[in-house]
């Protein structure tokens, strides 16, 4: 039995929901789905009736999450009095279209809460990243879903959609159109972001003149501005003015997107440090204004 068990049985029962538990504890619903599965296996007994929409928790659940409640309010009061204190050394993985905005914002807000805490941050690819994480070389890293290797666990930070971008001069054209008739700009193809874009673009059909290959948000922006290309991004890729300089347009309709999630090991002596972290990459992650 764990504390992230005991938390998610009470996410579930004040939510209403497995989904709606994974939301509010910026994980996925499967991470909570096995959570509460390794509990009622500690327990050998179910907590929820899951034949019912939505799951009703049993008798046995209800008594179960009374102490629940109490061992997490404990915990979270402890966690409140020590957060001033926090200090210590974190090794940390960020991919390209994090580290120049979410990662810095989340950065300089620890910084202020908890200056004793030093994170030492290295760039890479999704893949690479969360196997140094599992191997140990990194305590966590920051990468786009679903690549995190199963012992990990992975926090989701931000769900962001996919928009297509383009020089203002192209703004009356279609999609499809514009894509099929300019030069495309594509990201990494071997970055997870880039990924998700090429297997959307395979999805919908939709084709592409590719001529550059780019790992850098900034450096793609900039040749969509000199009217060199157009490009599929990430909605937030566009804050500080660059929306104001472009077309930009849905990728598809429902929205195609991504997500951008912590991962690190569940069993580390930095819990709360790490804890930290995704409290401030969450508040980084809040909606911005371009």
């Amino acid at each position: 039995m764990s504390l992230r068990q005991l938390q998610a049985l009470v996410a579930v029962a004040d939510r209403g929901s497995f989904q709606a538990a994974a939301d509010a504890l910026g994980v996925t619903q499967s991470a909570v789905s096995m959570q509460i599965k390794a509990l009622e296996d500690d327990l050998r007994a179910p907590l929820f009736d899951r034949a019912r929409r939505p799951p009703v928790i049993t008798p046995l659940g209800r008594s179960v999450l009374e102490r629940a409640r109490e061992v997490v309010a404990l915990y979270e009061s402890l966690r409140t009095a020590a957060a001033g204190d926090l200090a210590g050394r974190l090794a940390l993985g960020v991919i390209p279209s994090a580290s120049t905005r979410l990662l810095p914002d989340a950065l300089a807000g620890l910084k202020v809460s908890h200056p004793g805490l030093a994170i030492r941050v290295a760039g890479g690819l999704s893949g690479q990243l969360a196997a140094q994480v599992a191997d140990g070389e990194l305590d966590a890293a920051v990468i786009t879903e679903p690549v995190a290797p199963t012992p990990l666990v992975c926090r989701t930070i931000v769900t962001e959609a996919l928009v297509v971008v383009a020089h203002p001069r192209h703004a009356g054209l279609s999609v499809a159109t514009l894509l099929a008739g300019q030069p495309f700009v594509q990201f990494n193809r071997r970055a997870g972001v880039g990924q998700v874009i090429v297997q959307a673009l395979d999805r919908l059909g939709l084709a592409t003149q590719p001529t550059m290959e780019l790992d850098s948000l900034e450096a793609i922006l900039e040749m969509v501005v000199r009217d060199l290309g157009v490009s599929v991004l990430p909605e937030r890729s566009l804050a500080g003015g660059w929306a104001d300089r472009l077309s930009v347009r849905p990728f598809a309709q429902p929205p195609v997107t991504r997500a951008v999630a912590l991962v690190h090991p569940e069993a580390t002596p930095r819990a709360d440090l790490l804890d930290a972290l995704f409290d401030q990459l969450r508040r980084a992650a809040q909606p911005v204004r371009s």
